[in-house]
């Protein structure tokens, strides 16, 4: 069982500022609670979207990193989805910061300059409270986060040179990091562009919601270093402490 690394790097860190009384001014959409629809009311795919979304099952093949920049959040996350271990670090605003590591079915974090997160310590999460949440164990088959939005991309053309453009339906991505409040009826059909190797697999991924609200920017995701050695530590056992129940509840734990 892993936590889910989420794609955008905002879902975890968003449902910890939530769970433990906010991150005080900062912009970052909130986090979804909507749940993805069934394939059951999805039209076919084009060819296009057929080569993007195997772009995104190749992720699943071999280590990459995944870089994430937004207008209030930059992550970096290593994935290694064989071994069943991941890191990422989370930057959002001038002073806060988080960092994770996930090995099999636990998980820690460490945060800097949330309210309610002892500086210092690391927070153990057992990834089986987490079943059937947004960040429930992170299925097979989507080890980047990348193909929960490829299954929601409509009008998917193919731009040449190996990139893509098309709209995405934000409100129907479970755990896209942004809530259908903030998307203000407006994320149905949100712009991106994509763009995949020689080798076939997703490079980068830029979602413009800027059309939902300008202050929001592009959020832009790439995929790089395939194959690169995952090395995730356990943090030492006299700096590990559970994590307070309010920031499981902020997550959805049972």
């Amino acid at each position: 069982m892993r936590i889910r690394l989420a794609t955008t790097g905002l879902g975890v860190f968003a449902a910890l500022c939530i769970g433990l009384a906010g991150c005080g001014n900062t912009a970052a959409p909130i986090v979804s609670s909507t749940p993805s629809a069934g394939a059951s009311d999805a039209s076919p795919p084009s060819a296009a979207t057929a080569k993007l979304t195997a772009a995104a099952q190749k992720l699943n093949d071999d280590t990459v990193k995944v870089t994430l920049e937004s207008a209030t959040v930059r992550s970096t996350g290593n994935l290694d989805p064989r071994a069943d271990k991941a890191t990422m670090s989370v930057k959002i605003g001038t002073s806060s910061t988080v960092d994770l590591r996930s090995i099999g079915e636990d998980a820690w974090l460490q945060a800097t300059g949330v309210p309610g997160v002892e500086a210092g310590k690391w927070l153990h999460i057992d990834g089986a409270r987490l079943a059937g949440t947004t960040f429930d164990a992170l299925p097979d088959g989507d080890a980047a986060g990348a193909g929960k939005f490829v299954e929601r991309m409509a009008d998917v053309t193919d731009a040449g040179n190996g990139t893509y453009k098309g709209t995405i339906d934000l409100t129907k991505v479970a755990g896209s990091g942004v809530s259908v409040d903030v998307l203000g009826g407006k994320g149905n059909k949100v712009p991106f562009t994509a763009a995949v190797d020689d080798q076939g697999r997703l490079t980068e991924l830029a979602i413009d919601l800027s059309s939902i609200d300008p202050q929001l920017g592009t959020m832009k995701t790439t995929y790089s270093d395939f194959g690169a050695t995952v090395a995730v530590d356990t943090p030492p056992a006299a700096d590990v402490v559970e994590a307070p129940e309010s920031l499981l509840q902020a997550l959805g734990a049972k």
